[in-house]
């Protein structure tokens, strides 16, 4: 193994005591960390959640979040199954965190349709419903007057559309939010504005984690810290990138909006929210670790709103962001323990612009490993082996992109 020892002491000597001891140590307080530690936490495990700026305030505060069931080729069976299985804990969710909270989550809709506003965009259709069909995805095809009856704000023109009825929108700033305080309610110690600077072991074992000159011991350290997860210790990198996007709120149609709605051939979307605004997405640009609003950005998501939903045109914008996704070459995030290691440390990070889709999975498997218990789902394509061979920093091109924000 000898992950750590090249430049770790055999033990590394700090005291210990109750205050500072912890059955897990979850390293970043988004939608993945949160999620996990509140699981965790019904089960009864101490836990300590850290985030190096305030919860819910990265990723997952910028995500669109579309979910619901989806195949994914090239990220199946793993995303198949993900997306499924988070479908039916975010029902679960939505009643429990409201009964633990008082927090609704902004969940809901009727559905997601891809459409086609013409004959020649109607024949491309076919691709998305033989994919998902074959998967045992939900999948209806709808004629142009099917279409606007069930989504009046789409444009006149509608030619045909797919229907996926188990999709759902999802407002995933509120619902990191209130996992979040969730977990805290439960027990969960929550540390904000802490960054966490390395990793502390005894020999090949992760046995916690340091800030500065501070140390919190653990059986089990979760890396879910986002684009920045492999930042986190020097000595145990990961080729996670980030993946900036831009994104904007506008006010709704008047007849309102039920589904989530792209257009086929255009990576553009719209997803409704519980209040009636609308937020339009997305951008995918590779500027390193910055954010930023572009007037390049804004126009393109201009072009979104014309393609997609023209009766937005003359809506007024509410609100313009951007946020890191935690970008990886072949799009698959990489769940589970880290082969350079003997123990003591998982990895939950990398799920790029689809991890509000995986997130509940992503958790849930992520307890079954503390608990040592058989993952769920299956999990050996997310194993971290793939990036033995190069842990370079990856290339600004050939990166897998999702159209989810």
């Amino acid at each position: 193994m000898g992950g750590l020892t090249a430049s770790t002491p055999k033990a590394t000597v700090m005291t210990m005591n109750a205050s500072s001891t912890f059955d897990v140590i979850v390293i970043g307080a988004g939608a993945c960390g949160g999620t996990t530690a509140y699981f965790l936490s019904l089960e009864g495990l101490s836990v300590a959640l850290f985030d190096q700026g305030s919860a819910a305030r990265e990723a997952s505060w910028a995500s669109a979040g579309m979910i619901g069931p989806q195949s994914s080729p090239p990220r199946d069976p793993w995303f198949l199954k993900a997306t499924t299985l988070s479908r039916e804990l975010y029902d679960r969710l939505d009643v429990e965190l409201f009964e633990q909270t008082g927090r609704q989550i902004g969940y809901g809709g009727e559905g997601a349709l891809r459409f086609a506003r013409s004959e020649s965009e109607a024949g491309c259709l076919g691709t998305d419903v033989e994919i998902q069909t074959a998967a045992g995805v939900p999948t209806h095809l709808l004629d142009g007057p099917e279409s606007r009856k069930r989504e009046p704000a789409l444009p006149d023109d509608v030619a045909a559309s797919v229907w996926w009825p188990e999709s759902r929108f999802l407002d995933a700033r509120t619902y990191t939010a209130t996992v979040v305080r969730a977990a805290v309610l439960l027990g969960v110690t929550l540390h904000e504005g802490v960054r966490i600077t390395g990793l502390a072991s005894d020999g090949d074992r992760v046995i916690g984690v340091q800030s500065g000159g501070e140390v919190w011991h653990a059986g089990i350290v979760i890396n879910a810290g986002g684009a920045w997860a492999g930042r986190v210790d020097p000595r145990l990198t990961h080729p996670v990138f980030p993946y900036h996007g831009q994104i904007m709120a506008v006010a709704g149609p008047s007849c309102g909006l039920r589904h989530n709605v792209s257009r086929v051939g255009s990576s553009g979307y719209a997803t409704p929210r519980a209040d009636g605004h609308v937020v339009v997405g997305a951008t995918h640009d590779t500027w390193g670790y910055q954010k930023k609003i572009t007037s390049a950005g804004m126009g393109y998501l201009a072009s979104i709103v014309v393609d997609i939903l023209p009766c937005l045109e003359e809506m007024p914008v509410l609100d313009v962001w951007s946020g890191l996704r935690p970008g990886t070459e072949d799009g698959l995030a990489t769940i589970g323990p880290d082969p350079r290691l003997d123990g003591g440390y998982l990895w939950g990070a990398g799920h790029s612009a689809a991890g509000m889709m995986q997130m509940p999975a992503t958790a849930a498997v992520l307890t079954d490993l503390v608990l040592d218990r058989p993952p769920r789902i299956p999990i050996g394509q997310l194993r971290f082996e793939r990036y033995l061979k190069d842990l370079e920093e990856p290339s600004e091109g050939g990166r897998a992109q999702s159209q989810v924000w």
